[in-house]
């Protein structure tokens, strides 16, 4: 920006603007200078365009009426319709402003000040221009990786923090409390991310840079997405923790099934955790073998969580106990699983994998399916208790 400005100001002095030093082209330039190239390039024609108009109008006023309060109302009010006829944006108030400094010099210097303040707004615009197409601007797509990876180790975060606190023993109303605040703020962060994603695809237009740098893709978009709805279920979750918390504060009977739903809990939060950490470097992966690393150890992190949610599932259908207030926590747990792989999954998955995995998915839900039948011919009884009590050491560990 302050190489652009200068070089504008020695240019306008090459071409003869002594008097008054020409600051306007200087000021043209520093302005017209952007963080990318096609916004610079489009910020100089608005810029040239809303000068030009603004000086031209100024002129036909001068000539035709002069410089009283009614004209000056004119002037504005026609200067504020043609920039608007012309789209200028951000630029739309310098057409009236141009117009003002350029007729309150009186009716003799109008055309030799409209003619100085056009050339140096024409060589500022110019200069800023060919400053970016000579140093091009750097391109963003690091700094947007290193957004959306931060967005999943936040999302990923929450859940480990849950996770270790409900393994550790009972959780307070005020954690489980903190917890759901937490996961209502993280969605807000996906707007931010979205904006450096576009910004990186920005900074790759007409910049010569961008050669060597490795486009944004649509897969790293999709998976902001995927991140984005899967922060939306989790607020639907912790609200789900929480309410079960406050529920069961000073709650002595069934504390053996309460125990065993809060060290399952814990556990497909963890394994939630680890997919999202998973997920986050897969989108951010810069080499071919890097990704195939990723996308490996992603199947890997999906895979345990199904199976946790499976054991979850068999707990849930063999001893439901809907009167200990915990079937809406467990509910929402199977849900908030079943989401989150359904938006995972179909971005780090290939597609012949994915055939496989959606043939073991359909084979799983006819074995849900029979059990969900055998369940209700067999009410829940003391036999039960063994489901319960496998789950609950296989989770513990």
């Amino acid at each position: 920006m302050t190489g652009a400005t200068v070089a504008a100001y020695l240019v306008a002095q090459l071409v003869g603007l002594h008097t008054p030093p020409p600051l306007i082209a200087a000021l043209t330039a520093l302005l017209v200078v952007q963080a990318t190239l096609t916004s610079t390039l489009v910020n100089g024609v608005q810029r040239v365009l809303s000068v030009v108009s603004g000086v031209t109008l100024a002129v036909l006023f001068a000539a035709v009426v002069g410089l009283t309060w009614w004209s000056l109302a004119a002037l504005v009010g026609v200067s504020i319709v043609v920039g608007q006829l012309l789209r200028l944006g951000p630029h739309l108030v310098e057409v009236p402003i141009s117009a003002m400094l350029v007729l309150g010099v009186g009716a003799a210097g109008v055309e030799s000040v409209g003619w100085s303040r056009s050339t140096e707004t024409l060589i500022g615009a110019a200069v800023g221009m060919l400053v970016n197409v000579a140093f091009p601007p750097a391109v963003q797509t690091r700094y947007a990786a290193q957004a959306v990876l931060k967005f999943a180790a936040e999302i990923a975060g929450l859940l480990h923090t849950a996770a270790a606190a409900l393994a550790g023993g009972p959780v307070t109303a005020e954690e489980s409390t903190r917890w759901l605040e937490d996961a209502r703020r993280l969605n807000r962060h996906a707007p931010r991310v979205d904006r450096a994603l576009t910004h990186a695809d920005e900074s790759r237009r007409l910049n010569v840079r961008a050669l060597r740098v490795r486009p944004v893709g649509t897969g790293m978009r999709t998976g902001l997405d995927a991140l984005e709805h899967t922060s939306v279920s989790l607020r639907t979750l912790f609200r789900a923790i929480d309410d079960a918390t406050r529920e069961r504060t000073g709650v002595t009977d069934d504390a053996g099934y309460a125990d065993t739903i809060r060290r399952t809990t814990a556990s497909l939060l963890d394994r939630m955790g680890n997919a999202v950490n998973e997920f986050g470097r897969l989108l951010t992966a810069e080499t071919p073998d890097e990704e195939r690393v990723a996308e490996g150890r992603v199947a890997g992190s999906l895979a345990a969580l199904r199976s946790g949610r499976e054991r979850v599932q068999d707990l849930l259908l063999a001893d439901p106990r809907s009167r200990t207030g915990l079937w809406e926590l467990n509910s929402t747990l199977l849900a908030t699983v079943d989401r989150m792989v359904d938006e995972l999954e179909p971005v780090s998955v290939p597609g012949t994998a994915r055939d496989q995995v959606d043939s073991i998915r359909a084979r799983a839900a006819v074995l849900a399916a029979h059990r969900v039948r055998l369940g209700r011919r067999s009410p829940a009884g003391p036999g039960n208790g063994a489901a319960t009590a496998h789950l609950s050491e296989d989770d513990a560990g």
